[in-house]
């Protein structure tokens, strides 16, 4: 695949995309901060507004690199790549937003995550009280600001991955000429 000459390098174009995803996720804590109301209280609205954000950001990240960079025609290779970058980008910039959320702008938010889990153990049925109570002391151990760096690190780009393998079907777009000079060998 031929890139154009003013090619922008992929890191470059990744941090571009990468800002515009982690400003979605930015844009809707803060919008459900000012609201008053607990991302967790409303994951359906909260799952369809991320979905569509982050895959809106990355189809067009990786179109955008496909026509204006490689002249209309990128492998899945190529365009997965793309995304993935785009992924890697994102969650640093989440990482670091999110622990500066949790740590300075909105600490009340870990304490209302612990409550909505703790509710959620407490219904299962699955295991004993004393288990429960051994998970519940485990997770308020465990659920710190720091801890919301390396959620997001891993999270978000596993999350990039699942959207991207099936984006990357409809943004790849193979150059004719590379079929026919493979016949020609």
């Amino acid at each position: 695949m031929e890139y154009q000459e003013n090619e922008t390098p992929l890191w470059l174009h990744a941090l571009k995309f990468g800002i515009i995803y982690a400003a979605a996720i930015i844009i809707l804590d803060l919008v459900f901060l000012i609201a008053g109301v607990n991302r967790g209280d409303h994951p359906l609205i909260d799952s369809v507004v991320l979905l569509t954000s982050s895959a809106t950001t990355l189809f067009f990240g990786m179109k955008i690199r496909r026509d204006q960079q490689a002249n209309g025609f990128s492998k899945y290779s190529e365009v997965l790549k793309t995304a993935l970058f785009i992924g890697v980008m994102a969650s640093v910039i989440l990482a670091a937003w999110k622990f500066i959320f949790y740590k300075f702008i909105n600490p009340e938010e870990l304490l209302k995550e612990i409550e909505t889990a703790k509710k959620a153990i407490l219904e299962m049925d699955y295991f004993d009280e004393d288990k429960k109570m051994e998970i519940i002391g485990a997770m308020k151990d465990k659920n710190s600001a720091e801890s919301k760096i390396s959620s997001q690190l891993l999270g978000v780009n596993i999350y990039v991955l699942i959207v991207s393998l099936i984006l990357a079907i409809f943004v790849q777009k193979r150059d004719p000429e590379d079929t026919y000079k493979s016949l020609d060998m």
